[in-house]
């Protein structure tokens, strides 16, 4: 068994895959541990079969697996699971395929977990620099979805939709996970607080790259407000998991 799976679902392009894992082999060198890295990736995604070659003639060091599902195209939280039902680590960590994640903060997660945390949860809008790359409708979504869940499910709890997140990926399985799109992270963060693991929170600085096209609000709003009324009907005793 591994000690850390790096996960990195890819919707529809990995073009920005090169890139990002140059910066995971510094890293990856800079911090020797038993870690895999796993791109799950969509049939229609585009350019995967150039990513395999350039870890391949680059990085042959590097244990990477790239997984292709195919048939319909599935959306995030279908990657995330099938990215963690092939995993055999401990821990996981999801990492965007858009490089807009701080991937310096693996470490310190990764310190974190060794102690005994279940979820580690990186935030985006503590501080004035970290808010700045940020686009005011995504703060206010934020801001009411904290509210709500303070409401509803007794939690205070800073940007728990955010998808970068170190965990114990036995326990989360063991809880189970369900959800298909973007709200598996929020869903990973609530079932760990509700099973009262231990989630702790780091400050994460967010690069300026382009807006992450996958995600429409729309689409994904339904699944957020589903996970707040079933751990609100968990807390009133009808049991989610």
């Amino acid at each position: 068994m591994n000690e850390l799976s790096i996960i990195v679902p890819c919707i529809y392009s990995t073009y920005r895959l090169p890139r990002l894992i140059d910066e995971l082999s510094a890293y990856l060198m800079a911090n020797p541990a038993d870690i895999d890295l796993i791109v799950v990736a969509n049939e229609q995604a585009v350019n995967a079969e150039e990513v395999v070659a350039y870890v391949r003639s680059k990085y042959p060091w590097i244990k990477f697996t790239m997984l292709r599902l195919n048939g319909s195209l599935r959306s995030y939280g279908a990657l995330v699971r099938f990215g963690l039902a092939y995993s055999t680590s401990q821990y996981a960590v999801l990492l965007s395929a858009h490089g807009d994640d701080d991937i310096s903060l693996i470490p310190r997660m990764l310190t974190e977990m060794r102690k005994g945390i279940q979820v580690v949860q990186a935030v985006r809008y503590v501080n004035e620099n970290s808010k700045k790359g940020i686009q005011f409708r995504f703060k206010l979504y934020q801001y009411i979805y904290r509210g709500l869940t303070r409401l509803l499910l007794g939690l205070n709890i800073n940007d728990s939709t955010y998808s970068f997140k170190m965990f114990d990926r036995v326990f989360l399985q063991a809880l189970g996970l369900s959800q298909n799109g973007f709200s598996i992270s929020p869903e990973i963060t609530f079932k760990a607080l509700l099973a009262k693991g231990k989630v702790t929170y780091l400050v994460s600085s967010c690069k300026n790259v382009p807006l992450n096209r996958d995600f429409k609000l729309y689409k994904e709003g339904i699944g957020y407000l589903w996970l707040l009324y079933r751990g609100f009907l968990h807390c009133l005793g009808i049991s989610w998991f």
